[in-house]
């Protein structure tokens, strides 16, 4: 496949739009995450069935996919953007381009990541300075031009040259690898999305919940249900779960004992027209200078500018408050929206003449802060999107685009109206709002119920999106025992992709291993598997003359024809050791 300039600049926009602000304050849970992304790049490029489905492969690889603290485990828009559109160009399978570009890319496209937010540091002073001025209007245009101008040139330059420029060398590159490596990408590939599995159950982090895992993996490989059915089976389990352990003596919402704003207790000094304003700027512009320094501490003056200009007059009032509000800030965004709102209320409090100093609105903020992001951060990321995230996959995978699209509706209009939820009742209950509904119990039960049904889920999920099998047999006597379907689907259909989950789940959970050496562990294993006639295409039974050829390239046998067939799973295996004991080594001296 030729991709024009044309179609190259269209994908390095979408890319581009992919980390802005524009796409109305979903584009993160939307136009980000590779199931959706890799659809548009296939509509651009003519192929979308293709596309979508290898942003469905690479969404669930990064399934369990949580940034936070500025934090980035790996880059999905470059992943997703620039590596769907040299998949295609490749004419690789999805399993192969997977291995070969997805993973790579979004590993490569954390420095770009790195990049943003160390440059975007710098806006945070030219800010300060705007608001020792007392201007508004130039804190405003300095969060959102300035960062978007740094994201274009971060994201759409780099992505028009790799997928333009690129595609040149791709067919090159591809008709070099020898097949057998071919073969052992896409085995590797199949093997990926266990990575995504074991990292969402580990954001769980319950194992008490693994029957409901096993349950969903039992009704897809046994019953083939869809994922849909799946999911209302999950809801069934959750209500029988969730409604025999809602804690006795829960307080009722308001029954804290703190002080609390509530309607009636204040004036209101901000009309609906301002407060509305000032939650768009949250939702839109919270992220719009992400920076290090400050994280989302520029977008939350960004968001307090119209109330700023409402309550105080002189210049001298609002670059006090402007002061107050472009110091560091960050939390989840949605549960977070209690602290701006909340922030308002006493902004009202202290324009009417309240003793309300700086030092009080500040701990406040840095109060609440913290406890939202936890809680929202376990529930919005770990938990919902990757519940929503999982059934788009499975609709995506058997080729039905209302997968992305449902996805992105359910989520868009999740994050948009817990947003604007929480906002209200930041502005209601002021500064005892966090207290209020945590006491409530109503959190608590949403996640209990969140993990269940996600738990059935993903158990369904894991049972189609991880493809591990063998072709490996054994010759007995004048029969052939086939390891796959005599031994390992005799005893549970399904086992290998269940082991190799269980096994990622168990490195990442019990032995505190990273997700890249998983990932790293996962390509050895594969291409190794492949060479030795484990994994991959037919291999003749084991331990035969003819296996024995079949490891060494089906060539005349000799030490330098062995090691030239051998090279890549020698390479990969060595490395991996080397690289391994030099860490140890590394973590050993600092000891």
């Amino acid at each position: 496949m030729e991709i024009t300039w044309i179609q190259a600049l269209l994908i390095a926009l979408a890319a581009y739009l992919a980390t802005s602000v524009w796409p109305l304050g979903v584009g993160y849970f939307t136009l980000y995450r590779p199931l959706v992304g890799g659809t548009l790049v296939g509509l651009i490029l003519g192929d979308v069935q293709q596309g979508m489905a290898f942003g469905a492969a690479l969404n669930a690889v990064h399934l369990g996919f949580i940034s936070t603290g500025g934090a980035l485990p790996s880059d999905l828009v470059t992943a997703g953007y620039m590596g769907t559109a040299l998949a295609l160009s490749s004419g690789l399978d999805v399993e192969a381009a997977l291995a070969a570009f997805g993973i790579p890319l979004g590993v490569l496209g954390g420095f770009l990541w790195f990049a943003r937010m160390t440059l975007g540091s710098v806006f945070v002073h030219w800010a300060d300075a705007r608001a020792e001025a007392g201007d508004t209007q130039g804190v405003a245009a300095i969060n959102l031009w300035a960062g978007q101008g740094l994201l274009f040139l971060m994201y759409a330059l780099p992505t028009f040259a790799v997928v333009y420029y690129g595609q040149m060398g791709v067919e090159q590159v591809v008709a070099l690898i020898p097949d057998r490596l071919l073969t052992a990408l896409s085995v590797v590939g199949g093997m990926l999305p266990a990575v995504g599995i074991a990292l969402l159950l580990r954001s769980i982090g319950r194992t008490k919940l693994i029957p409901y895992f096993v349950f969903g993996f039992v009704l897809a490989i046994y019953f083939g249900l869809p994922i849909t059915v799946i999911a209302l089976l999950g809801v069934a389990a959750a209500w029988l779960a969730v409604s025999h352990t809602r804690p006795a003596g829960a307080a009722r919402a308001g029954v804290t004992g703190e002080v609390s704003l509530e309607k009636g207790v204040r004036a209101e000094r901000v009309p609906r027209g301002v407060l509305w304003g000032a939650w768009w700027r949250w939702l839109m512009f919270l992220h719009a200078s992400y920076n290090y320094e400050r994280l989302q501490g520029l977008g939350f003056a960004h968001a307090m500018k119209p109330v700023i200009e409402h309550l105080y007059t002189t210049v001298e009032e609002r670059a006090a408050a402007l002061q107050r509000h472009v110091v560091f800030f960050n939390s989840e965004p949605q549960f977070g929206a209690l602290v701006p709102a909340a922030v308002i209320a006493m902004e009202e409090e202290r324009a009417a003449g309240a003793d309300i100093t700086d030092e009080t609105i500040n701990g406040v903020k840095s109060g609440l802060m913290g406890p939202l992001a936890g809680v929202g951060d376990s529930l919005i990321q770990g938990m919902l999107t990757p519940l929503l995230l999982s059934m788009g996959i499975s609709m995506a995978q058997r080729g039905n685009l209302a997968g992305p699209i449902l996805y992105s509706i359910l989520i868009s209009v999740a994050i948009v109206g817990s947003s604007y939820t929480f906002w209200r009742l930041g502005y209601r209950w002021g500064k005892a709002a966090v207290s209020r509904i945590l006491s409530s119990g109503w959190v608590q039960t949403l996640t209990n119920s969140v993990a269940v049904v996600g738990m059935v889920v993903v158990g369904g999920l894991s049972a189609a999106l991880v493809t591990f099998s063998t072709p490996a047999s054994i010759a007995v006597g004048q029969a052939v025992v086939s390891l796959q379907e005599d031994v390992f689907d005799a005893i549970l259909r399904g086992l290998l992709p269940l082991a190799l989950t269980a096994l990622c789940w168990w490195l990442l959970q019990r032995r505190q291993v990273s997700a890249f050496w998983v990932i790293g562990l996962l390509f050895v294993l594969g291409i190794d598997l492949t060479y030795l006639g484990l994994a991959g295409g037919d291999v003749p039974p084991l331990f035969t003359s003819a296996w024995v050829a079949f490891v060494a390239g089906g060539r005349p046998v000799t030490v330098a024809s062995v090691v030239a067939h051998l090279a890549p799973p020698l390479v990969a295996t060595v490395g991996l050791v080397i690289v391994w004991v030099v860490r140890k080594g590394r973590k050993a001296g600092q000891r």
